[in-house]
């Protein structure tokens, strides 16, 4: 699961404009344990794109399922505060608002940690969410239909794309090798074929 930032053409991405559902939730990362007694938490991101929010409002909700970034808001989503926020080692340590004790925090635990998709900031002139990508259309450089992107994800190398097409699913890595261009107004993005991208 990534949210990262990724720059384009301006023409290919016309500032990434696109009207989004002020009620979905894009998860920024889960709440993986507690840190000392003092009601601290650990906090795992999925990326390193957005920056936590701190004395503002966030979400604590269920980690979303099935490899996607979003949940719906519902009524078991509830508001927090973050009042402090600090990088240690490969987590983050957050202290949260009304939340003092190692008692207090252990119930969030296993929770996701999320803003509305609308409250996100918008992309610099040039670049896009790599989640805009999601439900465009991919074609080869020849034209040829490849599929739909259901979601994306971070192999460590590189951003992969998951298209998926009817019962096939391909997995395209985000490289300049492969993926030439994207419009995301025009819902497409093409790809330059190499060999074996396509293979079963």
């Amino acid at each position: 699961m990534s949210h990262d930032v990724h720059t384009a053409s301006a023409d290919s991405l016309s500032a990434a404009k696109r009207i989004v559902a002020t009620e979905r939730l894009l998860a920024l990362g889960a709440i993986v344990g507690t840190h000392g007694v003092r009601g601290l938490v650990r906090f795992r991101p999925y990326s390193d794109a957005y920056s936590l929010p701190v004395d503002r409002p966030v979400f604590l909700t269920a980690v979303p399922a099935n490899g996607s970034e979003f949940v719906e808001r519902d009524a078991n989503a509830r508001t927090i505060t973050l009042t402090a926020v600090r990088p240690h080692g490969n987590v983050v340590l957050l202290k949260v608002a009304g939340i003092d004790s190692i008692e207090d925090a252990t119930p969030l635990i296993g929770q996701a940690v999320a803003l509305p998709e609308g409250a996100l900031p918008p992309p610099a002139p040039g670049e896009f969410y790599v989640y805009q990508l999601e439900g465009l259309d991919v074609v080869t450089s020849s034209g040829d239909r490849v599929g739909t992107i259901e979601r994306s994800f971070s192999n460590g190398a590189s951003e992969v794309l998951v298209v998926r097409d009817g019962g096939r699913e391909h997995l395209i890595p985000f490289i300049a090798d492969v993926v030439r261009s994207i419009d995301v107004a025009g819902g497409r993005v093409v790809i330059e074929l190499i060999a074996g991208l396509l293979d079963p």
